[in-house]
């Protein structure tokens, strides 16, 4: 809510630039959209304004004007210029003008109604011709009200006695561009939910929805009763520390062969056989996890002893001519607990991570699977794609362009360029994606990279911003702006010992950010030290976050936190 200076604003108009406000006083303020402070103030009519509209660099308003101590049809249209913030050569016309619309189809005619009915088509630049003028034929009532369609095909007139006039260029009129259907609220759910058997133990919970909730749940343990286990990362092997060669961040080795795959000894079995707790038993060998509902799936060995070879064709998705030398054989055990995967739980570091990571590695099978059952397309050649991706502006501001000097002496910083490749791919997307659903997706104000939620990538990935800056001064302004994904920002602190961070608090550091900058100030006129604080109003449906570590004290920052 905002409280203007000056009361009695009847007519509004948004454009791209300006917020166009009219005063019954016969003056137009043009406001900013996002702050709405006034920029610009013009005395249109002397009497009081009727309508006015605004196309392009065009501001063209109707009133009426003082004579003889009374309010007279001021029959001279003033037609503005907002690139100059000038009037320019005012339009007569021949009737009493009333309404105002631009309606730019092949030129930007403009639409001038009058109350009795008269209805005056002309270029805002050039003369008006008596010939133009057509008549709706309202039989005695005054014309109210008029509105021109988003597709600028039909016009509509409406009267005092509450009739509407449709005017059209043709029989089958297009009232919008992009017409969809009407999106209804969709009917109760619950009837269908599906039956389930009190006595079948295999059937999984998860098939019942459950709603989110912050308070604790009836399958927390107290914390009296239960304490984190957390499983820490073996120390990696000295001969692959030796023998590694790093890229970048990236270190490369060969495999020693010291260790098998997928297995990791375990760090603790106090666990093992006490009461009260599950049977989780780590032995040197492999982890080894039995309970009472299992899931097995097909293929599966339950049996002790040497895991059987896989077949050719069971993981076809891990072939096509890749070289992949650490992708290992995926562990082919049953699963304790995985029909059991719908309750909420919250595990603070047990075994349950190798399971959750083995039935995610399942999943990946079968989709390789059904992506294989398809013929896939030829690959497209990579000259094609560096040739057109050196034309791309924003590829070059980001750096993804790298000189051949470079590549080959692997001077590349890999993690910059990950991270600025995922900014690209994600806007380049939203502009394509605003590309197709129409031309309208570029004249949305209010982002910082157009609508966004005129694209599928700006609704899902798209977060809005309120942007502050407070000056020393005390002048506080705000701004509306959106961004696509955020930069981790990691908390400056050398305090002994060290301070244990929780991710959530972290994140939300980064994402509602304070930084002290130079911006300039219109109250002092100058360049002033200015607190600027970022607000996010809603969070997207895909946080995307960019994590690289740029210096050694956010290395050790990490560092620091996984021995606290």
């Amino acid at each position: 809510q905002y409280t203007v200076e000056v009361p009695g604003i009847t007519i509004m108009r948004q454009s791209n630039r300006f917020f166009f406000c009219g005063h019954t006083s016969g003056k137009v303020s043009l406001r900013d959209p996002r702050s709405f402070a006034v920029e610009h103030e013009f005395d249109a009519h002397s009497g009081s304004l009727s309508d006015l509209d605004a196309h392009g660099n065009l501001l063209v308003t109707c009133g009426f004007s003082s004579r003889m101590n009374g309010l007279a049809c001021d029959r001279f249209l003033k037609v503005y210029d907002l690139r100059m913030m000038r009037a320019t050569t005012p339009l007569q016309v021949h009737i009493d003008p009333f309404f105002l619309r631009f309606i730019p189809t092949y030129t930007s005619r403009l639409a001038i109604i009058s109350q009795t009915g008269q209805c005056q088509f002309c270029e805002p630049t050039g003369l008006a011709n008596p010939a133009d003028i057509f008549h709706v034929n309202t039989v005695g009532p005054l014309i109210m009200t008029f509105d021109v369609s988003a597709s600028k095909q039909a016009l509509a007139f409406g009267d005092s006695e509450g009739c509407v006039h449709l005017w059209a260029d043709s029989p089958e009129v297009t009232f919008n561009a992009y017409s969809r259907e009407t999106d209804f609220a969709l009917p109760c759910m619950v009837d269908s939910l599906p039956h389930l058997d009190w006595n079948q133990d295999l059937v999984p919970l998860s098939l019942i929805p459950v709603p989110l909730t912050s308070d604790a749940l009836l399958s927390d343990w107290p914390a009296a009763n239960s304490a984190p286990a957390p499983r820490r990362a073996p120390p990696v092997d000295p001969e692959i520390l030796r023998t590694m060669k790093k890229v970048g961040f990236i270190g490369y080795a060969p495999n020693p062969r010291t260790k098998l795959r997928n297995q990791v000894p375990a760090a603790s079995v106090s666990l093992c056989g006490t009461p009260g707790h599950r049977n989780i038993c780590a032995g040197p060998e492999r982890f080894c996890s039995s309970g009472e509902h299992s899931a097995v799936f097909p293929g599966a060995s339950p049996l002790p002893g040497p895991e059987p070879p896989v077949p050719e064709g069971i993981l076809p998705g891990l072939r096509a001519g890749l070289a992949l030398p650490h992708a290992g054989p995926v562990p082919r055990r049953p699963l304790p607990g995985l029909g059991w995967a719908g309750l909420p739980r919250r595990v603070t570091g047990t075994a349950e991570e190798q399971e959750w990571g083995w039935a995610g590695t399942w999943k990946l099978l079968d989709l390789s699977h059904l992506a294989s059952a398809k013929p896939m397309p030829p690959h497209p050649q990579g000259s094609n794609f560096l040739r057109a991706f050196r034309t791309i502006p924003e590829a070059s501001a980001l750096g993804l362009i790298l000189a051949d000097s470079d590549e080959a002496t692997g001077k590349v910083n890999l993690g910059r360029l990950i991270q600025s490749w995922n900014r690209f791919i994600l806007t380049q997307l939203h502009q394509e994606t605003q590309e197709q659903e129409g031309p309208q997706a570029y004249r949305g104000a209010g982002s910082s990279f157009g609508s966004s939620g005129d694209s599928v990538i700006g609704q899902l990935f798209s977060c809005e911003m309120e942007n502050c800056s407070m000056c020393r001064c005390g002048k506080e302004t705000v701004r509306v702006s959106s961004t696509l994904l955020f930069t981790l920002s990691y908390p400056e602190s050398s305090e002994k010992p060290a301070k244990d961070y929780e991710f959530a608090q972290i994140l939300k550091r980064s994402i509602c950010l304070e930084q002290n900058t130079q911006a300039w100030c219109e109250n002092c006129e100058k360049y002033q030290p200015t607190v600027q604080t970022r607000n996010i109003r809603c969070l997207p449906d895909v946080l995307v976050i960019n994590c690289e570590v740029n210096s050694s004290k956010e290395a050790d920052f990490w560092k620091t936190q996984a021995e606290v």
